[in-house]
Order: C-alpha cells, then structure tokens, then sequence
C-alpha cells in the first residue's frame, strides 16, 4: 500500500510549528536570565551581598545552558522541516508526478549502447523519476546500477535488499533526511578523496610550545592571585601576545584546511548519522550484512568516527570568530591541539572513509529503488531464470496509470519480434517500456508488470541517433557504427536488442535490403529482442525461421473520419495505414 504522505506531511508541519514556539520561548528565556544575571552582580557589587553573586552565577549559567539548549532545538527544526520537505515532496509526486530530486542529466551519453536512445537520464526520464540520493557517491552509484548488468546471484541479492529497506518507510525517510541535510557536494567529494594523498603534520616545536606556553600562563594567574603584584600581570600580557604569535605559525595551514569546502563538518556529522542507522540495524539480506560489516574501522563504528571528524571541523570553524581566536589561542592555544587531533584522525582514518561514503552511495541506490517499490505495490519483481524473459501486463512507468496501456510479451518460444504499426501507433513506445523493463530487472528493481520472468542479459539500442557535425559523421553512419557494436557484442556474448526503424538515412531497396540483413544476423547470432519497421516485406523473414521469429503489430481503425488508436499489441503483420488519411485529413496532399 502506498504510505499517506498527505497525513504525514500534516503531521511534520505540526512539528514544526511546535519547535518554533519553542524556539521563541528559549529566546526569550535567554534574553531574560542574560538581563537577571546582569541585574543581580550589578546588586552585588553594589551591596556586596554574596545572595545576589549566586544569583548572577545561576542566572548566568542558565543562558549559557539556554544558549546550547537552543542550538539542540534549532538542530532538531532542521530535521523537522526536512521531513516536512520529504513527504510534501513525496506527495506531490505520489499525486501529481513532479519529481523533486535531480534528473541525472549528467550522466546523459549518447555514445552508450542504451542510456540515451532510452530517455534514462534528464527530464522526464527514468532516472529522474526513481532517483532518492542525495549524495555525489549515491547518484553515481544509482546510475550505475540502471547502466550494467548484473550476475544471477548479484541480481537475487539486490531484490532481496530492496525488499527489506521497503518494509521500514521510517529508516527510509530518516535516512533520506540526513543525506539531504548534509548538502553533499562534488568539492566535499574531492576533498576528502585528497585526504588519501595527504600527509599533514604540525611541527613539534609547535606542539611543545602549545603545551607549555597555556602553563605559563595559568602559573601567572596563580602568581598574580597569590602575590597581587603587577610584575605578573604584566608577564601575562606578554605570554598572551607570545601565543598568538605561535597561533600565527599555523593559522594560514587552519586556513587552508578549512577554506577547501565550508561544510565538510556538515557533511561529516550527516554521513555519520546516515552509517548510524546502518549499524543499528540488524539486517536479513546478506547485500545489507556485508554493508554493515563493512562500516567499521578496527572495532570501531564508523559513524562514532565520522561524529569525532565533525566535531574538529567544527571546532576549527571557529576561527572565523575574531573574539574566539584571541581568547582561546591567547590562552590555551585551542587551534593548534584541534589541528593536532585532525592531522591525527586523518592520519588513523583518512584511508577508511572513502569506503564509509561508498557504503552509504549503496544504500542510497537501494532505498531509491525501495522507495519505487513502495509507491508502485503493483509492480512486480522477476521471476529469475536461465533462459526465459517474458513480461505480462507490462506497462511504461513514466506513463500516468489511469492511461497506460499494458501488453504481455514472450521470448521463450520465439526469441526475436518483428514489430509493425502505423505511426503514432505506440511501436517506439513500447520498444522503449521493454527497455526500461530489461534495465530495471538487471538492477534487481521490481518491473511495470503484473508477472516477470527474467535471466541477466546486456540491453543493446539502436533507436535515438543523430547527425555528428563535431565528427563529421551522417546519420546513416552513425547508425551503422551502432549497428557493428551491436553485432561484434552478439559474436561475442548475447544480448538483448532493441532496433526501431533502422537504416532511415538510406534509400527505400538498401533499407528494405540491409533491415532484411539486420534481421537474418539476429537469428545467426541468437539474439533475443525486437525491431519495428514500416517494411512489411521484412515481416516475410519469419517465415524462413518460424521456431525463432514472429510477427506482432499496433493497429490503427478509422472511425467517424478521425484515427482511433488502443495501443493493443497483436500477433501478425499490421495492414492498415494512417500517413495517407492524415495528410488528407490536414490537406497537405
């Protein structure tokens, strides 16, 4: 069943509001124990009563509490809104079909055996419509999983995980809504891929001076309260300003650290919170088990790690607050021990978190391909197989329901379709719904129909080509060269192949002839699959091999001087014709 994400979204907006109320009322609390504390040792000092000093402390340590408690609160109105975000998001997709994470134009390449000739990337395409990553590593990987096939064994892992992340809309979403709030970027990326290459250290001369100098100063103040003698106070001063002078030593490699990306620390904490879901769960698929087994360095959980990594980043983004750096570093040199404890950490780490980050893009890829499940019930997935393919009821995804048109096909009798139709009939439409359905049952996704079968087979297309002027090269050649990647793929491993109307940059005998030629090859070579053609001559090649092809069409009817299309696929040859009525119709001839 679909979730109800109107209700959910009613019910985080609730949230929402809630947390900002409370927002308001820390903010004024703060504002108010800030005044009292003020109040009260101004009293003190005046009246010199020890009532009113212990007032101004406790008035003056709930701000500060206030103040952390509102950075708590302030952290959890981000998720809040996020899951606001989500599920309004997922309800507007659910209900009216606009997608809301990005489309995957870059991956768009037309030099690939399938993804362009598919509409598999870009607007209105597949990836767009199943994509729930929010991380650079998980679109990558998602656009992997719909451009490889898979092995047999690896396809029954993938169904397996993708039906286990499905049944826990919670760890879903809460997944989902960290990665979106860690805002990861292609910068974060590189940066932390460099962090293998790195070999960072801090100079023990720094080291040693940022353990003794913070001493000598806390013994002035000793010195200072005990002998009350300006001598001291005034060797303070100089030790204050010594350590600054240290802290200059470093500042401009902090600087360096920190200005590579503003959010790595972000991106850290939300990494951590997304492999902390993964840990806490004890997991029954075994694509899941070795992800879990995976997040670990040397018996340590990744995400204590990753927190720890956060915790730095953050603590060294502090040295944008001018009033920070002079008390901290005057005192106690507190950027130079937090660059020691990042320099260590990478040291110790650096090697693992790119793995971390792999772990989390798996899961990613999984979830989207749960959440397609999940909000298509009916949507089948495979039966695995050796040998058979069939599809029964299968629909186009992208097609809304309450139109789409479903047809059942087999491969398991005869193995390659010659398909005819009149235009607008749907034969493109429907070589693209069979591409979309190989590629999604080798990602071990479910498919857009009622019953499957399937074994693991390469998709090969020759559908969307086009001119290449940057190459010189016609449209007939650049089908041919489609065309020869097809057959030397076939010499060599089978395939499923998809062909629409090839050889359109030629002349009507040399298209007739080399489709013919086209067809002949495909049984030579064992070829499962389909192609449509105008070329009704082309539909006699069933007869020399009646165990391998057959014929299957999309009709037209003509009704009250108006074409009238169901987009039922039939058995045979198509006979009637629609190009002659509409050009009559339109009065072009």
């Amino acid at each position: 069943m679909i979730p109800d994400y109107e209700t959910r979204a009613a019910a985080c907006q609730v949230s929402v509001s809630h947390i900002n109320q409370r927002l308001k009322l820390i903010g004024w609390s703060r504002l108010l124990t800030l005044l009292l504390a003020v109040f009260c040792f101004y009293e003190s000092k005046i009246r010199l009563e020890l009532f009113f000093m212990g007032a101004g402390i406790l008035f003056l340590g709930s701000f500060i509490f206030l103040v952390f408690h509102h950075f708590r609160v302030k952290r959890k109105l981000e998720v809040a809104t996020a899951y606001l975000w989500l599920n309004e998001s997922e309800n507007r997709f659910a209900t009216e079909g606009i997608p809301y994470y990005p489309d995957g134009k870059e991956f768009i390449d037309p030099n690939h055996p399938y993804s362009f000739d598919i509409d598999l990337f870009g607007p209105y395409s597949l990836y767009e419509h199943l994509n729930r990553t929010s991380t650079v590593t998980g679109k990558e990987k998602l656009a992997g999983a719909l451009l490889h096939t898979q092995s047999k064994d690896a396809l029954a892992r993938s169904q397996e995980a993708i039906r286990e992340i499905a049944e826990d809309l919670e760890w879903r979403q809460a997944f989902q809504v960290y990665a979106k709030l860690g805002e990861d970027t292609a910068e974060i990326r590189t940066y932390i891929e460099h962090w293998q290459d790195s070999r960072q250290s801090v100079s023990i001369f720094s080291v040693i001076l940022s353990f003794l100098m913070p001493l000598a100063g806390l013994s002035t103040m000793i010195l200072l309260w005990q002998t009350s003698r300006v001598y001291w106070f005034n060797v303070g001063v100089i030790l204050l300003v010594v350590n600054m002078l240290l802290f200059g030593l470093v500042h401009s490699q902090i600087r360096k650290e920190i200005g590579k990306t503003k959010r790595i620390g972000a991106a850290l904490a939300a990494y951590g919170k997304m492999l902390q879901l993964v840990e806490n769960r004890m997991w029954k698929s075994k694509y899941l088990q070795e992800i879990h087994q995976k997040i670990h360095s040397k018996n340590q959980p990744a995400s204590s790690l990753l927190k720890e990594a956060s915790r730095i980043y953050e603590n060294l983004d502090s040295i944008n607050n001018g009033i920070a750096v002079f008390l901290l570093n005057g005192t106690i040199q507190f950027h130079v021990h937090i660059l020691r404890q990042l320099v260590r950490w990478k040291k110790h780490h650096r090697e693992s978190v790119s793995q971390w980050i792999e772990q989390i893009a798996e899961v990613e890829s999984i979830l989207s391909f749960s959440n397609f499940q999940v909000n298509n019930p009916e949507y089948q997935f495979p039966v695995l197989s050796d040998k058979s393919i069939s599809f029964e009821d299968l629909g186009h995804p992208l097609i809304q329901k309450t139109t789409r048109i479903t047809n059942s096909v087999s491969f398991d009798r005869e193995r390659f379709v010659i398909l005819t139709g009149s235009n607008m009939s749907g034969k493109s439409t429907f070589l693209r719904t069979l591409g979309i359905a190989v590629i999604l049952a080798n990602a071990g996704s479910v498919v857009p129909a009622k019953n499957a079968c399937f074994h693991p087979i390469p998709l090969l297309v020759s559908m969307r080509l086009s001119d290449s002027l940057s190459e010189s090269t016609s449209y007939f050649f650049s089908e041919v060269k489609r065309l020869k990647l097809i057959i030397d793929h076939l010499n060599s491993d089978n395939a499923f192949v998809l062909l629409d109307e090839i050889l359109r940059g030629t002349n009507s005998d040399d298209k007739q002839n080399g489709t013919i030629g086209i067809v002949e090859q495909m049984v030579r070579l064992n070829a499962i699959g389909m192609i449509a053609t105008h070329d009704l001559e082309v539909c006699e090649t069933t007869k020399a091999h009646p165990a391998y092809l057959c014929n299957k069409c999309f009709e037209v009817e003509i009704r009250d001087n108006d074409l009238f299309f169901d987009y039922i696929l039939r058995d045979g040859i198509c006979r009637n014709k629609s190009a002659t009525f509409i050009m009559k119709k339109y009065q072009i001839i």
